[in-house]
Order: structure tokens, then sequence, then C-alpha cells
């Protein structure tokens, strides 16, 4: 059953609006206190998926190719995007080439999706004028900030983002009204002025460097958006979400970005480079989205088991990009192989999910990123937020048909207290760890219910472990699937070492060595270690 989420959103009327003879296109600035004028209660209804906020039903799609933009055609085109998603079936879609282009043809031969090309972004702003209710102004040249604070205005707005360099080109298009001019603000600024107006169900990290991308998604949701580093501000803005919120983008450092956040029982989920979120969003697909089917494995003697598994499927810009890159080399499906993705593609991206299930071979498994439908430390979360997003992750697990969960977390692997609540979930058969800036160490135990965690053994990754390592290191251990040397979990760098450099490890090793999919892994484990 579709959930729907209520925002009540407060925004200043009039704030800055006036207007403008074509021929005075290029209007003074007005300063003015926000407070002064009457408050509009703006209600806005949107679908949600499992927990994740989703656009009006797409039908049709209006392509335009991304080189035809420039930066700050980008960020208005993004903007013009989630505007657009809230209401009308007929969306944008930025094409950018290679897995992008992937996508779109294959909304349009699986869902039938009409497409539209567009070769101006003055095409595309006459083509939807009356979704747009006017612009916020902001100048990047000069305050970069002031388009983080633009950003986070315009779903409350219904406003597009206008770079003073694009001001008079918009009003000549028929948008005269400029709600606000935030040129020398800040994302502070607008939290501290318009604390009402933002969706309480997630927040957007963003740097204001990035263009279009993660724009359509924040302008459709309502997000706040900031980029503060791992400051004390930056926690209070997330615990003043909303319970289970999760915050979208990416921060300035790893470590502490997820700390902070975790802390604040907020799980991130990485999407900075992310296009397109709005209308990927926009799919509603009744069927459910399911794996190749897997086969019970039958135990050998006298062998050593290995799996390998690829990193990063947390990161929703990842899994639309550079995974399908990856997916797409033409040695894949010549060997068993795991991919880490991310559970909140079902609501997110549910095409790109079902696309590469349908386009896997039998030897192609998927795994939950860490450390499930988002990007979180298990041991820094209060336990009531872990215990909600546990419920919630084993939703996910079930609609997107995955078994296993990678967790990546620091120096916590003996903490038996967390892994027992993930694999009480019904959804969750086994956990793969894999330690942050930690040294491998290819342990195993088990749950109280009898299910595995697995600790990586190896890390195919350039300047740690290269394939002539890996191949040492597996051909020397035991050859005896009844102990847990007789078992190798290789975590895969993606971003080091790619399927070519897999298979050297492969083709590297002993004849005595049998490489099998992460699923079938954990249950060779459960079956030949279980209650020893």
């Amino acid at each position: 059953m579709k959930k729907r989420v209520v925002f009540t959103l407060f925004v200043a009327a009039g704030i800055g609006c006036f207007a403008c003879s074509k021929t005075n296109n290029q209007s003074t600035a007005v300063t003015v206190n926000p407070t002064d004028t009457g408050i509009v209660k703006n209600t806005l209804l949107l679908n949600k998926g499992v927990l994740h906020q989703k656009g009006t039903a797409l039908k049709s799609i209006c392509v335009i190719s991304g080189n035809n933009l420039s930066a700050e055609q980008k960020v208005l085109v993004a903007t013009l995007q989630g505007l657009v998603a809230k209401t009308s079936s007929d969306q944008i879609y930025i094409d950018e080439g290679g897995p992008s282009t992937v996508w779109v043809n294959y909304l349009n031969s699986k869902y039938g999706i009409t497409i539209s090309n567009y070769s101006t972004w003055t095409d595309l702003l006459t083509h939807f004028k009356s979704k747009i209710k006017g612009y916020v102004l902001y100048n990047r040249a000069t305050n970069e900030r002031s388009l983080t604070a633009a950003t986070s205005l315009c779903g409350p707005m219904n406003a597009i983002a206008v770079d003073a360099s694009l001001e008079s080109a918009v009003r000549s298009a028929g948008i005269t009204t400029r709600k606000l001019d935030v040129r020398t603000r800040d994302e502070k600024w607008v939290y501290s002025n318009y604390p009402a107006a933002f969706s309480k169900a997630l927040g957007a990290e963003l740097t204001p460097t990035i263009n279009h991308h993660l724009r359509d998604y924040i302008t459709l949701t309502n997000a706040f958006t900031f980029y503060d580093g791992e400051t004390t501000w930056r926690k209070t803005v997330l615990q003043g979400l909303d319970p289970e919120a999760f915050c979208f983008g990416y921060g300035k450092e790893e470590f502490s970005m997820v700390s902070n956040a975790a802390q604040a029982g907020i799980v991130m989920l990485p999407t900075d480079l992310a296009a397109n979120l709005a209308p990927l969003s926009s799919i509603y697909d009744p069927n459910p989205i399911r794996q190749q089917a897997s086969t019970t494995p039958v135990t050998e003697s006298n062998v050593h088991y290995v799996t390998f598994l690829v990193s990063d499927g947390d990161n929703i810009a990842y899994d639309l990009w550079s995974l399908q890159n990856y997916f797409s080399n033409p040695i894949r499906g010549t060997f068993n192989m795991g991919y880490t993705i991310s559970p909140s593609l079902v609501d997110l991206a549910p095409a790109t999910l079902r696309w590469y299930y349908e386009n896997a071979s039998a030897k192609d498994c998927f795994v939950a990123g860490p450390s499930g439908s988002g990007y979180t430390f298990p041991s820094k979360m209060p336990a009531a937020s872990l215990n909600k997003y546990l419920d919630r992750l084993n939703t996910f697990m079930d609609k997107s048909d995955l078994r296993i969960v990678n967790i990546l977390d620091q120096g916590v692997i003996g903490r038996m207290d967390l892994w027992n609540k993930y694999l009480s979930h019904s959804n969750i058969d086994g956990l793969i760890y894999t330690g942050y800036g930690e040294a491998p160490n290819g342990s195993i135990q088990f749950s109280e219910n009898g299910k595995p965690v697995i600790e990586a053994r190896d890390n195919l990754w350039a300047g740690l472990e290269e394939e002539a390592t890996v191949i040492s290191n597996i051909n020397s251990r035991p050859t005896d699937p009844s102990n847990a040397s007789g078992y190798t979990l290789v975590f895969v760098h993606t971003w080091t070492k790619d399927l070519s450099n897999i298979k050297t490890v492969v083709d590297g090793l002993n004849s005595n060595v049998r490489v099998v999919t992460p699923d079938a892994f954990v249950k060779l484990v459960k079956a030949n270690l279980g209650g020893k």
C-alpha cells in the first residue's frame, strides 16, 4: 500500500515579489525581514515508498542533454525538475550519456514512458511555465553559499533557482516574479528565518560546487540543504528531523560525517552525484523486483571456499553510474561475483534496480550495501533509533529481494548485541563485516538464532593488497569446509580494482579452491559451521 506524507509549510508571502516590465528585467535586490509579511500555509502531499518520498507517477518525460547546459543552467533545470515532479506526470530528465542514457531508454522500453527531446532550457521553461510561481535569485560567483540557500527555498516557494547571470533570460521567458534574493545569504540564514518551511523526513548535505545532481530531489521533497562540515550546528539540524529521517548528499569527510549523523540517530544516503532522482523515483512498479534464482550449494570435501564482494553500493550515485559501467564489463558472468547495492533504490530508482536484476547472470549476486538501506555506523546510533531503522530495513530487504547486509563500522566486530538485532529480522540471512580502516581478519561468528556474521579476510585494494598477494594468501589456506579457516571473503575496492583484476585472482587460484556467490557462501558457512 502506498503511504502518503503531509508537509505543512509556512513561507513568507510576497517577499521580494513584484511585477517587472520586460524593459526593466534586471531589478534591484530587495532586502526585507521575512517576518514582516503575512504567512501562507502551503500543504503538499507526496507519495512514499517503503520510506523515501516519490514524485508523481511518471507517464512522459522531456529529455535534455546535459551537454547543452551550462553549470548555472543545470541548476535551474534541476530545480525545475523537482517542481514539476511534485504534481505532473510529464517530467524532465537530464541525459548525461553513458548509464544515464541506459536508464531513460529503459523507462521507455520497460514502462512505456513517452520521450520528447528538448534542445534548450528555455524551451523547457516555456513548456512547464504553469508549474513555476517565481524564482529565487542567487550568485554563485560572488557567494557560493547563496546557491545552497536558494536550493533549500525552491521547493517551499514553488520556485526555480536562478543565477544572476541568467536572470534577464528567465524574465524574458515570462518568469518575472522574484520570490527572494539570497545573493548575500547562506543556509544558516535560511534555517533561522524559515524554520517551518522544510520537510522533517530528510535533510540534504550538498557542496555548492555541484550543479544539477540531487538538486531536483531536494526541490521535490522540500529538503533543507546545507554544507557546514561535521559541526555542532550540523548535528542540531539533523536532530531536528523526524525519527527514521535520512540525510541525503555527502559531507566533507566520510568518517566524521557518518559518525556525526549516526549519533543524532540519522542515516546518511550518499547521493551527492545522483542525477534525475525526481523522475526516477516517479516510477511505481506494481510487480515484485526479484534477483535471479539462486541454488542451494552442496558442500564439497577438501576445498577452500572464496567469495568476492565489490564495495560502495550504498552510494546511490554509484549505483546509477559507476556500477553500471562496472557491470557492463564483457567478462561479467564468467565467474561468481557479489555486488553491493542500495535497498533504497526500490523507492528512489526502482527501474534501475530492476534493470540490474534482469541483466544479471546466474553468477551475479547482490548484497545490501553498508549498513543496510543507508550508510551508518550501527555502533554509534542510539538504541531506539537503530531499532526503528532495522525494522524499516527488514521491509526494504523484502521489497528489494536482498538477503545479506554489508556492515561498515570500526572496531566492533565482536558486538554481537548489535548483530543479533540485525539478524533477528526475517529478511536478513547474514552479515558481511568490513571494518573501516581495519585490517581484515576473516572471523566468523553466529547470532543467537544461528545466522552468520562473516568478516572479510582479504581486501583486493590497490596499495593494500594486490592480486598476487590475494592469490598467495588464498592458495596457502586450509581446504577444510568444516573449519572457519576454510573460507575467504575478499572485499574488492571498486575504485581501484575492476572485474579484470578479480579475474586475475580467480585464474590464479588452485584447483581445489571454489569461487561462489555471497549468498552461496553464507549458506555454506551456516551449513558447515553453524552450531559448532
